[in-house]
């Protein structure tokens, strides 16, 4: 629940993204999952959603969930929080399916 976006499985679309949150292991090599994901209809953050477990509702049907969600950044959403990198959240494993394991070593 600590993350921005509460405990979902946080995605990039930039490598150097997910890069920040690599640790090297004894052999100085980092790990990243290159992955395939459904994100449906997806609900544009502009703030924090911190302590969430799911997609908040829909406006237009209250019984009805996003799929995901969207930290959008203050480039194409003034206003917004996150600055560089586009953050994608999905709350259901289901929505993801691991292609890859990456090994590789900063230079």
């Amino acid at each position: 629940l600590d993350g921005l976006f509460g405990a979902g499985i946080y995605l990039a679309e930039n490598s150097s993204k997910s890069d920040e949150y690599c640790q090297p292991d004894a052999q100085g090599f980092c790990y990243m999952f290159l992955v395939r994901a459904v994100l449906g209809t997806p609900f544009e953050a502009l703030q924090p959603r911190n302590n969430e477990r799911r997609p908040p509702r829909m406006d237009s049907d209250k019984k009805r969930l996003y799929d995901s969600v969207i930290g959008v950044t203050s480039q194409t959403h003034p206003g917004a929080f996150l600055q560089n990198y586009r953050e994608f959240i999905v709350y259901d494993r289901n929505q993801v399916y691991p292609e890859l394991l990456v090994q590789f070593r900063r230079v």
